[in-house]
């Protein structure tokens, strides 16, 4: 409870708060409520709260105050409706809820009772002490004077023996206008704002308007007096809510549903409420309500608003039966109150196919849906054949193979067509009535064509699908199926293959047996893998060429040079190749202190960029240390500071040799060799490699014309596409970026293009090395060929390598 206290009195109207409580009462200088005619600097009493209840108290004993018309000479309640006298004026105090109202009024004494006359002495007892001659009462009235002074002294004597026993009993009462009955003996006395009792037990009731009433007791003993506060619990308000429509709901506070009493009403403590309603069917209603409490009576009404919407339903033929979330709602054409949120639409009517359709109804939108137009319902086709097995095949679409059950469309034609491997296909025209069932049984007839046999090596056996064939060559008739084929020999290693020839077409089939060590190579070289990573992270890409290849250019190439003359060369020995050239990265590992330093205001020492300004020494210095890194066998020895290939070479890792190289350039994955690291004539259209181009221009006189890579100098490996393009044994930067150390001693071969040479390695000693692969200094047509031959025993900023080893 927060109460305003008005004051009105000489200082005009005043506005407290229980904060600003204690009030003085008394002359201006100090007095909160100012009593006329009183000095200025007199206080007269104090007006303060306990425990929640006012009271006055007067300043002093000698001051003047009455509380309803009894002398205080302690402090008393103020209690609505009490009237304080102080010199000449009174002081109203006036409940009215939280606001408590104190008027300051002038106050006349009542004089309309007349006084009792104070007994006057007998007029002759003033002069000299002379004898007055006075009548006797006779003996009767003696007597009964004598009687009443007895009684009235006996009274004052049992009021003094009550006043010295009985004990001060001060009652706070919250709120202040409850009014307290006390049931004891001797009964209470009220006295100047107290009650005077006994010493014993009393029993309470307190009771007040809009608060629940209280009965206790209280115990009073011999002692000081006795100060008892008792707050009375406040009724609650009874609320009725009445709903437009009337339906049934629940209201609910948060997430507590709460309860109507047996009169249908909510019983709520007094303040500021906020419900929501949930009634079926309805939108949530939100209500604030402001409860008056206190047992007081209240009706709210509220409109709810509707959850649903109408939605219409019809459909050809009608009279069709409507389902919402699977329960009948009626039937076509229908108009129905559907709920808000997401719904399963079914209508359905014997003799034709349901329809399921999903809608989200929104509260209030009405709509209809587009009309249903019903279509005869599914035949049943009990379909099966002779072989069983057989693909189903109705208007092109599969259904599986027999025997099966099949639901068709009715009162429609359908090619039904079966077909199996070995069988001649049969095709039938069906058609169904609505709910009809139907079995059918279609005979399939076997179906044969014609191969061509050729087996090595002579005098081989044959089974055809597990039975010996009475002929190993020429002309066999097999069934339009799957068929197995056996060919064996001893001494050989037996194959077995299938094969399903075709009705109408003639097939010739060849198969050659593989002698146990032939068989073994193939099986060795199938378990090579593919690919492999070196230890240091590098993919290196398994080669295994399969003909032989024409190295070199012929005199008619245009850009051809002296040393290209054309050799025949077989790589025999399968061997992995790195997919891209060694980075910078890649040689710190070995050689930290290695710096590719920069060269036509270009850097050449990133990362990713491949290593340059490095010598074919060290180039295979780091094959070295590579392979005792996987735990290869060195392909190299050093023999006095110089590096030298072991013989006969090992499978660690080294230089690719040039005719290596120049397989991977030109023939790894074509049919020819390539000319270009591109596909098409010079100049390139489409950025294949690093080359020098217009961003050199301001220094080299050969680029190529209209190219723009994006590099002045090298670029990250593999920033261009793979070569040979499309195939997946691909490499990068095989022409641009660096040229290439090879394996190689440099050396010219003319008149051996007719001369097959096998794996070969370049001469056993020579003064420079073979480089191989344009870089991204060259822009000439020239240079830019695959066939292009040039040789070093320096290294140069444009010149580094990649590493390869053989597989076995």
């Amino acid at each position: 409870m927060s109460r305003e206290y008005f004051i009105q009195n000489a200082r005009g109207q005043q506005k407290l708060t229980k904060l600003e409580l204690p009030i003085r009462v008394g002359g201006k200088k100090h007095a909160g409520i100012v009593i006329p005619g009183v000095a200025v600097d007199k206080l007269l009493a104090i007006i303060a709260l306990d425990a929640g209840h006012t009271y006055i108290q007067p300043a002093d004993a000698d001051t003047s105050i009455f509380h309803n018309d009894e002398r205080l000479l302690d402090s008393a309640w103020l209690k609505s409706g009490d009237r304080v006298q102080m010199a000449n004026s009174m002081l109203s105090w006036e409940v009215q809820g939280d606001r408590v109202l104190i008027n300051v009024q002038p106050h006349k004494l009542d004089i309309s009772k007349p006084r009792p006359p104070k007994q006057a002495r007998h007029p002759a007892a003033a002069v000299d002490n002379l004898p007055v001659s006075v009548k006797t009462p006779p003996p009767a009235v003696h007597k009964g004077v004598k009687r009443s002074l007895i009684a009235f002294v006996s009274i004052l004597l049992l009021l003094a023996v009550y006043l010295l026993t009985a004990t001060s009993v001060i009652v706070k009462l919250e709120p202040a206008s409850a009014k307290v009955d006390f049931k004891g003996f001797p009964p209470a006395i009220s006295f100047g704002g107290a009650r005077l009792m006994f010493p014993g037990h009393y029993d309470l009731n307190i009771e007040a308007a809009g608060y629940a009433a209280l009965d206790t007791s209280l115990e009073v003993k011999f002692g000081a007096p006795l100060k008892v506060s008792y707050e009375l619990s406040e009724l609650p308000g009874l609320l009725r809510l009445n709903p437009d429509p009337l339906v049934e709901f629940q209201l609910f506070a948060g997430e507590h549903q709460l309860t109507m009493n047996d009169m249908g009403q909510y019983e709520l403590l007094r303040g500021s409420h906020s419900f929501e309603v949930k009634s079926e069917r309805y939108l949530p209603q939100q209500l604030d309500i402001e409860v008056a409490g206190l047992g007081a009576e209240q009706t709210f009404e509220f409109t709810l608003e509707p959850a649903w919407a109408i939605v219409s339903f019809s459909s050809v033929p009608a009279a069709a039966e409507v389902l919402v979330d699977a329960v009948v709602i009626g039937n076509t054409p229908l108009q129905a109150e559907v709920l808000q949120g997401q719904h399963e639409f079914v209508v359905q009517k014997p003799g034709f196919k349901k329809v399921t359709q999903f809608h989200t109804v929104e509260a209030g939108v009405d709509f209809a849906l587009a009309e249903i137009q019903l279509e005869p319902a599914d035949g049943t086709l009990e379909l099966s054949s002779s072989p069983a097995g057989a693909s189903i095949l109705i208007s092109d679409k599969f259904f599986g193979k027999t025997p099966q059950t099949l639901m068709i469309s009715a009162e429609t034609e359908h090619r039904l067509s079966l077909s199996k491997a070995g069988y001649r296909s049969v095709e039938k025209v069906i058609k169904l009535a609505a709910d009809e069932q139907r079995t059918l049984e279609l005979n399939l007839e076997v179906e044969y064509a014609t191969v061509f046999i050729s087996i090595q090596p002579p005098g081989s056996s044959l089974s055809i699908n597990g039975k010996a064939a009475e002929k190993t060559s020429g002309r066999l008739r097999l069934q339009t199926r799957k068929n197995t084929l056996k060919v064996s020999k001893p001494g050989y290693v037996s194959k077995t293959i299938s094969v399903t020839p075709r009705a109408g077409v003639s097939q010739n089939i060849e198969i050659r047996l593989l002698s146990k060590k032939q068989q073994q190579a193939q099986e060795k070289a199938a378990a090579t893998p593919a690919s492999k990573t070196t230890v240091a992270g590098q993919k290196m890409v398994l080669i295994s060429p399969s003909s032989n290849m024409k190295m070199g250019a012929s005199r008619r190439d245009a850009g051809r040079r002296a040393n290209e003359s054309q050799r025949l060369v077989k790589l025999q020995r399968p061997f992995y190749m790195g997919q891209y050239e060694v980075t910078n990265s890649d040689l710190r590992k070995f050689m930290p202190a290695h710096n590719s330093g920069s060269a036509e205001s270009a850097i050449l020492s990133g990362d990713k960029q491949p290593v340059v300004n490095i010598s074919w020494e060290d180039a295979a210095r780091y094959s070295n240390w590579l392979s005792k890194k996987d735990a290869l066998p060195m392909a190299y020895r050093e023999v006095d500071g110089k590096m030298q290939a072991v013989s006969p070479m090992t499978t660690g890792y080294r230089l690719p040799t040039e005719a290596e190289w120049a397989w991977v350039a030109r023939r790894q994955g074509q049919a020819s060799e390539q000319r270009y690291p591109w596909q098409g004539v010079y100049p390139p259209t489409t950025k294949s490699g690093n080359y020098a181009d217009a961003r050199i221009a301001d220094t080299l006189a050969d680029i190529v014309p209209g190219y723009d890579d994006g590099y002045r100098g090298s670029a990250p490996v593999g920033s261009f596409p793979p070569w040979p393009a499309g195939v997946s044994s691909s490499f990068y930067d095989m022409g641009g970026n660096v040229a290439e150390w090879m394996h190689d001693n440099y050396a010219v071969y003319p008149g051996e293009a007719a001369r097959l040479v096998v794996d070969p390695m370049g001469p056993a000693k020579g003064k420079h090395h073979v480089v191989r692969g344009s870089s991204w200094r060259h822009g000439s047509i020239s240079e830019l060929r695959l066939s292009y031959r040039d040789y070093s025993a320096a290294s140069r900023p444009d010149l580094g390598f990649r590493i390869a080893r053989y597989a076995e």
